[in-house]
């Protein structure tokens, strides 16, 4: 009599929707605070419309809102923690700038 052995497959150390929510957030970061410094510089500068800093930055702000919920679900639906953890992280980055930005400005 012998016994059959079913293999089961590797367990990988993230989940593939943990991957594109960190991925997204890098990119979503990137987006949000070119547009957000480009803003700054051509108002300062006075070069004239803003509009295409203004749209990079809401796209940046829409692909960063997208990783978030993407992290949220990749942190419920994975059994390894670490890589939707630091998806979340970085998806926090812009939040925690601003908050740092109005803090300083109050000083």
């Amino acid at each position: 009599m012998s016994m059959s052995r079913i293999e089961t497959p590797s367990e990988r150390a993230y989940s593939r929707v943990a991957l594109v929510s960190l991925t997204l957030a890098v990119v979503g970061v990137g987006l949000a605070i070119w547009g957000f410094v480009s803003g700054i510089d051509a108002t300062l500068n006075g070069a004239g419309a803003i509009s295409t800093s203004i749209v990079i930055f809401y796209v940046g702000s829409a692909v960063l809102f997208v990783a978030l919920v993407l992290a949220i679900i990749g942190l419920v639906r994975s059994e390894s923690k670490m890589v939707p953890t630091v998806a979340l992280a970085v998806c926090l980055i812009p939040i925690a700038a601003i908050i740092v930005i109005a803090l300083a400005d109050r000083r």
